[in-house]
């Protein structure tokens, strides 16, 4: 995502100033004219350097899972960092602080439409839960004087995906993504080019100071739709599927009792839910505010997508 805005405000002739860990991963954007801080989000000094004398401060990074970290190495880059962060920003005077969250902080919700008034408890998983603390601190930041936006994404996918777009590839050609019976639960659907219109719509939106919004397409398949579009792309007419109810059973507690035991590992609550959940999430905040209209559609994000993974090798 942070790529992505970078290229779009270096186009539009804005300095950009990047934080990367290995300034290397980073090198197409030096090339571009973006400055480059090498900095780590758990060393403040580093986000201080990185703020200094910005007007808007753009927050993308984040720990999103997998077993790299610790659960306090994790909770300190997605909490405490995001409050070091604000901090930075609040002292160098930034006119606007821009914090990616996730519709994940809906946790458990099941209803039919969620839109940003629904209530966001924690759920007992790390991701979630600490994606709705780091909300906490920007809200408290926004009472303190900093102007901020909550954006709150979906299931985001396009050129440069990792979870939504390269992981399902990578996953379909090893023979480890699986369909869960029907696997009926909703992909709310995000193409790339459509979430940055909507950020820099926030940005420069007055009105979006102080308020959350989601940032979607308003477009929702199902998880079985989503995946075999990926394996239309390798040429693969179908997937393996699972009974549901192997899920369901990795979630009861002699399931979960059964994975520690073999080493394996266990399921949260809110990552069964996610991929059995029934919700769209609303969009029409953002429309009537900001004046979002995605204009890439669903088929045409799909076919954008393929393009890039043929052109990357992933495809092969």
């Amino acid at each position: 995502m942070g790529s992505h805005l970078a290229e779009r405000l270096l186009a539009e002739g804005i300095a950009v100033r990047g934080l990367a860990r290995r300034p290397a991963d980073a090198a197409f954007l030096a090339q571009q004219g973006a400055e480059i801080v090498q900095a780590d989000l758990a060393e403040r000094a580093g986000l201080e350097r990185a703020v200094r004398d910005c007007q808007v401060v753009l927050h993308t990074a984040a720990w999103t899972g997998g077993p790299g970290l610790d659960e306090q190495q994790a909770w300190t880059i997605n909490v405490a960092a995001t409050g070091w962060l604000l901090q930075a920003a609040a002292s160098a005077g930034a006119q606007r602080f821009i914090y990616f969250s996730s519709v994940a902080v809906y946790g458990l919700n099941a209803a039919p439409l969620i839109d940003e008034s629904a209530p966001t408890p924690p759920v007992g998983q790390l991701y979630p839960d600490s994606k709705i603390a780091a909300e906490t601190l920007v809200r408290a930041a926004q009472t303190d004087g900093l102007p901020t936006t909550i954006i709150r994404p979906a299931s985001t996918y396009g050129p440069r995906g990792s979870a939504w777009t390269i992981g399902p590839v990578e996953q379909i050609k090893a023979g480890r993504l699986v369909l869960l019976g029907e696997d009926r639960g909703l992909v709310n659907t995000g193409y790339i080019d459509n979430l940055v219109e909507g950020v820099l719509l926030a940005l420069h939106s007055p009105a979006a100071a102080g308020e959350t919004f989601n940032l979607c397409d308003g477009t929702a398949i199902t998880y079985r739709e989503y995946y075999q579009r990926y394996a239309a792309m390798l040429g693969r007419e179908r997937l393996p599927v699972y009974p549901a109810w192997l899920a369901r059973g990795a979630v009861s507690s002699p399931g979960r009792w059964l994975r520690r035991l073999l080493g394996r590992p266990v399921p949260g609550p809110w990552s069964y839910h996610f991929r059995f959940n029934p919700s769209r999430f609303s969009i029409a905040k953002a429309q009537r505010l900001l004046g979002y209209a995605p204009a890439i559609d669903l088929d045409e994000g799909m076919r954008r997508t393929e393009q890039w993974l043929r052109a990357q090798g992933y495809l092969a």
